[in-house]
């Protein structure tokens, strides 16, 4: 075999690689020239990819979750702020029309056109009320149906474009569980949830517009209760959020062992590993069924002192409303306005709590 002299050697700065092209390559060469800087470290995708799977902070605006709506999309989701906001507004004036109902019986003789236009009234925001909650329902479940497809499209795809070093530190089997458990999660806070939590809103600021203007001293008075609710609510929010991430992350490891130890059964019966299966799952589930227990002991506490707040503000605006009628400062129908608009507002209160903690784990 004939010897290599030194001089036939070529040095290693003159050798010329070529590049090989793959899919992940051109992805990451199509996101450098639109940014003007290497995507290889910039690139957001993958780092959340990498907080998602490590259960590290993985919250951002909320905002950013319509990144990949088109104008159909932003089209869809105005019309249903639109009409879910015109429902909430509608539902507290019904204490109007209760007032003046309740005006009309207490005349004497009974005033029949007003009792009557009272009885069209409702007719009528019954039929608005049907209309717009439709409108509503169908705008943001269809617009959280199409951007989901997209969504679990891009996440498979960032998922396949990551480099191998990528899936030896990450449990390749707690992917299905993730995307899966994550997007339904998302989907349900852009849809329904969403909705709801608009038209809560602003059923709640306007039954206490409408309270102020038929008696603001009754509806201030109920207002005084206000600050437990909203510290009450404000902790409920907070608490329910984190310890979501911190359970799906449990509940994406258990389902690991569960899809290692079917994807691998011949095996583990011939060693007769299942007990062993079983007991790790169980370690996982019930890791995160002590700590949700704990949790929801204290959300229970938190949530009936909000509730039970809602009860003595009603219980503060009937006295002080019938103290004032007794003196003749104001009427029955005035004070009933007033107090069911509020009772609609703080009502709608209590049912913002779950309603925003869906969309809160959505981000």
């Amino acid at each position: 075999m004939p010897s290599l002299d030194k001089s036939d050697l070529v040095p290693s700065d003159e050798i010329s690689y070529q590049r090989v092209e793959t899919p992940r390559a051109t992805a990451v060469d199509v996101k450098a020239n639109k940014d003007g800087t290497s995507s290889e470290s910039d690139s957001s995708e993958p780092k959340l990819l990498d907080e998602v799977m490590n259960g590290g902070p993985t919250s951002f605006k909320f905002a950013s979750l319509y990144r990949y709506a088109t104008t159909f999309d932003k089209i869809l989701l105005g019309v249903g702020i639109i009409a879910t906001g015109a429902n909430g507004a509608l539902f507290p004036l019904l204490a109007i029309v209760f007032g003046d109902v309740l005006s009309g019986f207490a005349s004497t003789p009974v005033d029949m056109d007003k009792v009557n236009s009272a009885a069209l009234d409702y007719l009528y925001i019954a039929i608005f009320m049907f209309i717009t909650d439709y409108i509503s329902y169908v705008a943001f479940y269809y617009s959280a149906e199409r951007q989901m497809k997209v969504l679990r499209s891009e996440a498979l795809k960032h998922m396949l474009y990551m480099d191998i070093s990528w899936y030896d530190e990450n449990d390749a089997l707690q992917l299905s569980s993730r995307l899966t458990g994550d997007t339904v999660r998302i989907k349900d806070g852009m849809g329904q949830k969403l909705g709801d939590s608009f038209r809560f809103v602003i059923q709640f600021i306007v039954g206490f517009i409408i309270g102020f203007a038929r008696g603001w001293d009754i509806t201030l008075v109920m207002a005084g209760v206000m600050p437990v609710m909203t510290v009450s609510l404000s902790w409920l929010i907070k608490t329910m959020r984190i310890k979501s991430d911190w359970a799906q992350k449990v509940y994406a490891e258990a389902g690991s062992v569960a899809e290692e130890t079917l994807g691998s059964i011949r095996t583990v019966a011939s060693l007769n590993g299942e007990h062993k299966a079983i007991a790790k799952f169980e370690n996982k589930v019930l890791e995160a069924e002590k700590e949700n227990i704990a949790l929801h002991k204290m959300s229970s506490a938190v949530f009936a002192l909000f509730l039970a707040s809602i009860w003595v503000m009603y219980s503060m605006g009937l006295w002080y409303g019938g103290w004032k009628a007794s003196k003749g400062d104001t009427t029955p129908g005035d004070v009933f306005a007033a107090f069911f608009a509020v009772m609609m507002g703080t009502g709608a209160l209590a049912q913002i709590s779950p309603n925003v903690t869906a969309v809160s784990k959505a981000a």
